[in-house]
């Protein structure tokens, strides 16, 4: 994995939830920090779309929490930016961002046209010319035409005149994913306040920490399907859960998810974090991320 620029995330907490508007940021975070997130967004063009969603991708605690750890993400308060933000903006702040949309509006039609006139060249290559005989059909149908328009009264020329004035062409509609330039000055990085430390953050912190990518696996029965790279390209590794250290895992839990994640050619994966013992002189730069050694063991159902 390469080292991450110095960029920060600007992560969006709006009622309770972790979402991040900014495509950039979307590239960033999966491509150096292994984090792909949930799309949650509908696009505009298909609102009714059940299977492929958009912007914005929806973080999990664990993930909001893994970035603000590392430096690489701030959390913001989108309610109480915004109105402190938009009471305070002036004119010219209004007029520029107004701008800034109408550039973007046309900077899609430039896209659009450049399109429309690649895809019309291409068609235009294809075209065949017509067949003599259709040419010479056409040419004594309108002879005839000529002939039979000698005995009909002309009608006289119109003499209205109709001038129309150029229109400006209309610019495609765009809803922009993101109020970055609504706000002047971004909103300084804060440390992780308000974010709990979620039960299963260690095991998330340590499968990331090795370079594992994570998706939500509640299809496959866990809390994690993990990944040895990015899921574009490869296939689920293991399914995973999360215990406490002192937590009695069922033998039939163990037995059941061992044979889901056998049946869906996975491995079952299952870990918990070593509490800190006192004296121990731990600083809390653990494995976990809370100071305590995180331990992983792996099942897999070989039958009866």
């Amino acid at each position: 994995m390469a080292a991450p620029a110095e960029r920060q995330v600007r992560i969006s907490r709006v009622a309770g939830r972790y979402l991040v508007f900014d495509i950039d940021d979307v590239v960033h975070i999966r491509r150096h920090y292994g984090i792909c997130a949930v799309l949650t967004g509908t696009m505009p063009q298909n609102p009714t779309q059940n299977l492929f969603l958009g912007l914005p991708i929806e973080l999990h605690a664990e993930e909001a929490r893994l970035l603000v750890d590392k430096g690489a993400g701030y959390i913001a308060d989108e309610l109480t930016d915004h109105l402190s933000q938009l009471s305070v903006m002036d004119a010219s702040t209004r007029k520029a961002y107004l701008q800034h949309l109408k550039q973007q509006r046309r900077n899609a039609q430039q896209v659009f046209d450049e399109e429309k006139a690649k895809v019309q060249a291409k068609h235009q290559g294809k075209r065949k010319a017509k067949p003599a005989a259709v040419t010479e059909t056409t040419a004594a149908v309108t002879e005839t035409e000529e002939d039979t328009s000698l005995f009909d009264t002309p009608k006289p020329p119109s003499t209205t005149l109709t001038t129309t004035t150029p229109k400006e062409p209309s610019l495609p509609g765009v809803t922009p994913t993101t109020s970055a330039p609504l706000i002047p000055s971004p909103t300084p990085p804060s440390p992780a306040v308000g974010i709990p430390r979620p039960a299963n953050y260690p095991l998330y912190n340590y499968l990331n920490a090795r370079g594992y990518y994570t998706t939500p696996g509640l299809r496959f029965g866990g809390d994690y399907s993990v990944y040895p790279g990015d899921p574009f390209r490869y296939h689920a590794h293991y399914l995973a859960n999360s215990y406490g250290w002192d937590v009695e895992v069922a033998m039939l839990d163990l037995v059941a998810s061992g044979r889901l994640g056998t049946a869906v050619k996975k491995s079952f994966l299952f870990g918990a974090e070593k509490p800190v013992e006192e004296g121990s002189g731990a600083d809390g730069g653990g494995e976990g991320g809370g100071g305590g050694e995180v331990r992983v063991f792996c099942i897999e159902w070989a039958g009866m």
